[in-house]
C-alpha cells in the first residue's frame, strides 16, 4: 500500500517544501542508503560493545598464535612509549643487571676484586656491587680490579655486555628524538553542534603543541563506525564522513573539524539514544609534512560513545595580546558550553511520516 503525504505547514518546513509530496513506500533512513566502507575492522560487532580503536590510536584487538614480541614490536614500543617509562625501564634494566653481577662478584668473594671482607653482607655486596657499575660501564676507577680467573672472567663477560646495552640504549634515544611525531593535542569530546544556524554538525578541535617547527599540509579523514542490525545479525559498518573541510596548509592555530550533518551524512536522522545503543565511533587519521625534517607525520586517535557531546559548542582557545599579536591556549582546547540544538527541516518531515506510518499500520 502507498500512502501519500501533503505537508503544507509553512512555518516548519520553509517556502520551498510547500508542496512537497512524500511517498512512504520509497521512504528509509538515509544513513541505510550510504555505502558502507571497509577500514580493515571487519562487520563483527564487538561483545560488551567495545572500541575498536583505543583513544591513543592503538588497535584494540588481542592477537593470538604469533610470536609474542618481535624485535621491531620490541623497537616500535620502546621508541613510541611514554618518556618516563622509558627512563624507568632503563634504570631498572641497569640496576637488575648490576645486582646480578654484584651477586656473583659476592659468590666469588670480594677479596678477589681488591676488597678486604669487612664480613658484613651489606658492606660486602655495596662494595661488589659498584665494582659491577664499574665494569658494565667499563670506566674502571683503579681502586677495585679483579684478581684471579674467576673474577676477570666475569668481569670480561660484563664488561662486553654492558657495551652491547649501552648502544642498544644510544641507538634507543636517537630513535626517539629522531622519530618525527605530529605533537598534537585535540578535544576530550566530539560535540554534535548547531551549524550554519538552523544545521546540526558533529565537531571536534586539535592544535599543535609545536612552538617553534611547524607542521604543513595537514589532511584529516574522520570515520564512523556504529553497530546495524542486518538480516537478525548484528554488524559493525564503518562509514566515511564528508567534511567541511579536510585539508589546510598551515597549522598554527587550532583547527576545528566540522561534519555537517547533511541528509547524505550517516548521522542524519539518527538521535543520541540510537548512536549510545549503535555504539558509534568515530576514527580520526591526520597526517602532515614536518618543516624541520620534512617526512610525513601520522597521529591516530578515536572518540567513543560516553565521549559525545549532544548540544555543545566549543568555547574559543584562540586570544589576542595588547600588541595585538595572536595568542593560542592550549588549555582551552576541549573546553565547550551546552547549547540548544535546532530541529532540522528533515527530521521534522521523517517524524510526521512515522506517525502517519504508524496510524497507517495500526
Amino acid at each position: 500500500m502507498t500512502v501519500l503525504i501533503f505537508i503544507p505547514n509553512r512555518n516548519v518546513l520553509n517556502h520551498k517544501f510547500a508542496s512537497h509530496i512524500l511517498e512512504l513506500k520509497n521512504t528509509q533512513p538515509m544513513a541505510l542508503k550510504i555505502k558502507a566502507k571497509e577500514l580493515g575492522f571487519g562487520t563483527l560487532a564487538a561483545k560488551n560493545g567495545q572500541r575498536f580503536m583505543n583513544a591513543d590510536g592503538t588497535a584494540n584487538v588481542e592477537r593470538r598464535g604469533g610470536p609474542w614480541m618481535s624485535v621491531s614490536d620490541l623497537f616500535h614500543k620502546l621508541t613510541t612509549m611514554k618518556w618516563r617509562k622509558f627512563a624507568s625501564i632503563i634504570l631498572v634494566a641497569y640496576v637488575l643487571a648490576n645486582l646480578l653481577f654484584a651477586s656473583i662478584f659476592y659468590k666469588i668473594g670480594i677479596q678477589h676484586i681488591g676488597v678486604e671482607p669487612t664480613g658484613k653482607f651489606s658492606t660486602d655486596f655495596t662494595e661488589a656491587f659498584f665494582f659491577s657499575t664499574q665494569c658494565f660501564t667499563t670506566i674502571g676507577f683503579g681502586r677495585v680490579n679483579p684478581q684471579n680467573f674467576a673474577a676477570n672472567s666475569v668481569a670480561s663477560i660484563e664488561g662486553l655486555i654492558g657495551l652491547l646495552s649501552l648502544a642498544i640504549a644510544t641507538g634507543l634515544l636517537y630513535g626517539r628524538f629522531s622519530r618525527p611525531v605530529a605533537q598534537l593535542v585535540h578535544s576530550n569530546n566530539i560535540l554534535i553542534a548547531p551549524y550554519r544556524g538552523d544545521q546540526k554538525a558533529l565537531m571536534f578541535r586539535i592544535a599543535s603543541t609545536r612552538k617553534q617547527s611547524l607542521l604543513i599540509e595537514n589532511s584529516v579523514s574522520v570515520s564512523m563506525g556504529i553497530n546495524i542490525e542486518e538480516h537478525g545479525q548484528l554488524r559493525r559498518r564503518f562509514f566515511v564522513l564528508e567534511l567541511e573541510l579536510d585539508k589546510i596548509n598551515f597549522l598554527n592555530l587550532s583547527w576545528t573539524i566540522v561534519h555537517p550533518i547533511t541528509e547524505g551524512s550517516p548521522l542524519w536522522g539518527r538521535s543520541i539514544e540510537e548512536l549510545i545503543q549503535g555504539r558509534a565511533e568515530f576514527i580520526i587519521l591526520f597526517k602532515a609534512m614536518e618543516e624541520t625534517t620534512s617526512q610525513v607525520v601520522i597521529d591516530r586517535f578515536s572518540y567513543f560513545t560516553e565521549e559525545i557531546i549532544w548540544g555543545a559548542n566549543f568555547i574559543s582557545a584562540i586570544g589576542t595580546r595588547e600588541d595585538g599579536k595572536p595568542v593560542m591556549d592550549l588549555n582551552k582546547i576541549g573546553l565547550y558550553e551546552m547549547v540548544e540544538l535546532p530541529k532540522a527541516i528533515g527530521e521534522t518531515e521523517a517524524s510526521i511520516i512515522e506517525q502517519v506510518s504508524a496510524a497507517a499500520g495500526a
